[in-house]
């Protein structure tokens, strides 16, 4: 077929007075897309590695630690704290920048209790508002949002 040079030939000009800097000026466009085609994927956000947050809480704040693994465009990982220790996520989606995954927990106030997760990724700071699903127990308040940073 003939590749870039036979595209570059065909767009240059057949006026061989301003041929070669026109085919220079294609060239160069070509190669700057090229190089941008080729850099989305290292550029790409990515949601895996460690995540500190924190939730405000009575007793001061609840430090919380994310991991996030994506493995073929799945997302899995775990939560984790002095408290509770370490509980994984379910269910988890990644669409762009939006983020979203479930955690069960046993022992709450009626029995276990499922927690949605949505969010956003953006650069180095991931936000998220957890939502109670089912049964919510009275006095919690709403979706309070928490911005987590990457820790590593």
């Amino acid at each position: 077929m003939g590749g870039w040079p036979s595209v570059v030939n065909r767009l240059a000009p057949r006026d061989k007075k301003n041929a070669k800097g026109t085919t220079m000026t294609v060239r160069t466009i070509l190669a700057g897309l090229a190089l941008a085609v080729l850099a989305l994927p290292a550029t790409a956000q990515s949601i895996a590695g460690k995540w500190n947050g924190n939730v405000d809480s009575p007793q001061g704040p609840f430090l919380l630690t994310f991991s996030f693994m994506v493995e073929s465009g799945e997302l899995t990982g775990s939560m984790s704290n002095d408290f509770m220790g370490e509980i994984p996520i379910s269910d988890g989606m990644i669409d762009g920048n939006a983020v979203s995954f479930r955690m069960s927990f046993e022992g709450g106030p009626g029995g276990s209790m499922t927690v949605a997760f949505s969010g956003e990724l953006e650069g180095d700071e991931l936000t998220l508002t957890p939502e109670l699903e089912g049964d919510v127990p009275p006095g919690g308040g709403g979706p309070q949002p928490m911005t987590l940073t990457r820790a590593d």
